[in-house]
């Protein structure tokens, strides 16, 4: 009797994205009562918190839209992207609630106090205050470890995901800021709103990324330096968000110093974000060659899939000669070859269970031909595509122009010295 082969890995066997419809609407629910709560009873009204929840979103969108502009390259799902957000703003409203009913500061982070922010009067308020918020935001974070594994690619995709529960913490904190703010008039609002609005909602999401680095590597490493690797960036978070906070009891100078430094990190993050890039654009380079077929991916459109430029001059290609539907299909397309790219890394290093594997080869590439199928399709048909100038393109019908002769030598009119090397 052969031997019964070992069980293979376990990770990533669900459907990526696939959450509970009960368990969205329960949370959802949740963040509806807390928030609902926090304007009873902190606020003591719905009027100051209209005000103050007005504010408090203005900047979201411009944060959000940057968010995801980082995420372009493999989208994670917007369902997933919602519960983030809605985490740290609930998580952001839980501490926010229970520091107000027991009167205790030390349950309340310093941008949750009751003076426009500026709770902190000493180093350890700000640093419990950080331990506290970057705690709680970084174990939703292990959450999406935990159940949603499979949507963790890399850095970039936790610093996504850390951003968005950042941003839904920042929200609510602001919230109850304005709220406090508004009890000592307009001028003091309007203070609150240039000091907070501008760049709170940029500094929590840095401070949550830290932690969204090490997550990110975690789900790609081995438990050991995962496991260093997250409380590595717990620790940046804690310490930016003590710094950030314990700035305003030290004046404007030290604030300026804290700003620059915080301006330095969120460089290193945009770098660290374009390398992971870089770095899930050379898998499609590695990994798709074995799938190119005339009606699916040929070499040119494999070059194209592996460039951002080329990527992005395909887009404005296909939106030109096919329409905004054609511009959705390009999209489409390459997002279909990127997850297949990511799939393939998985599989190599033991992330997905070949039954998974399989599964997402067939959806990938299916959705990649009929995306070209869809394209080649167009009435009139467009002209053949810029990063295919010579050779044939799954995405075109229109065969491609012939290459450029040389001249020969007797058109020119003048017999050029023979060179030595040509035999």
């Amino acid at each position: 009797m052969a031997p019964t082969p070992p069980p293979g890995p376990a990770r990533d066997v669900r459907p990526p994205g696939r959450i509970p419809v009960g368990l969205l609407a329960g949370f959802a629910a949740f963040c509806l009562i807390a928030l609902i709560a926090v304007a009873i009873s902190v606020h003591g009204g719905p009027e100051p918190t209209a005000s103050g929840l007005a504010l408090a979103i203005l900047p979201v969108p411009l944060v959000m839209a940057g968010v995801l502009y980082l995420d372009r390259l493999e989208p994670e799902p917007p369902v997933l992207l919602a519960v983030t957000f809605s985490a740290g703003a609930g998580a952001a409203a839980l501490i926010g609630l229970i520091g107000h009913a027991f009167g205790n500061s030390i349950l309340t982070t310093p941008e949750l106090g009751p003076q426009a922010g500026q709770l902190t009067t000493s180093l350890g308020n700000a640093l419990v205050g950080a331990l506290v918020a970057e705690s709680v935001k970084g174990a939703i974070l292990l959450g999406v470890l935990r159940y949603q594994r499979a949507e963790l690619d890399g850095v970039g995709d936790g610093v996504v995901y850390a951003a968005m529960i950042g941003l839904g913490f920042a929200l609510v904190s602001n919230l109850f800021a304005y709220g406090q703010a508004e009890r000592s008039g307009l001028s003091a609002l309007i203070s609150a709103f240039f000091q907070r609005g501008l760049l709170t909602p940029l500094w929590d999401p840095l401070f949550t990324a830290m932690i969204g680095i090490g997550v990110g590597y975690a789900a790609t490493a081995s438990r050991r330096r995962g496991a260093w690797a997250i409380v590595a960036g717990w620790v940046a978070a804690v310490v930016l968000h003590t710094a950030w906070d314990d700035s305003v009891r030290r004046g404007a100078g030290w604030e300026t110093v804290v700003y620059l430094i915080l301006l330095v990190f969120l460089g290193l993050l945009l770098v660290v974000m374009r390398l992971d890039r870089r770095r899930i654009v050379g898998l499609i380079g590695t990994a798709l060659p074995q799938y190119q077929q005339p009606d699916t991916m040929t070499p040119d459109d494999l070059r194209m899939l592996g460039d951002m430029h080329e990527r992005r001059l395909a887009r404005q290609w296909a939106r030109l000669h096919c329409g905004l539907s054609g511009h959705q299909t390009m999209a489409d397309y390459q997002l279909a070859a990127t997850e297949l790219a990511l799939s393939c890394y998985r599989s190599e290093q033991g992330y997905m269970v070949a039954e998974a594997f399989s599964a997402s080869l067939v959806v990938r590439l299916r959705a990649m031909e009929q995306a070209a199928a869809t394209l080649r399709g167009q009435r009139p048909r467009p002209p053949h595509p810029s990063w295919a100038p010579y050779g044939p393109s799954a995405l075109a019908a229109t065969r491609p122009p012939a290459p450029p002769t040389q001249p020969s030598r007797r058109s020119t009119g003048y017999q050029a010295d023979e060179d030595p090397g040509d035999d």
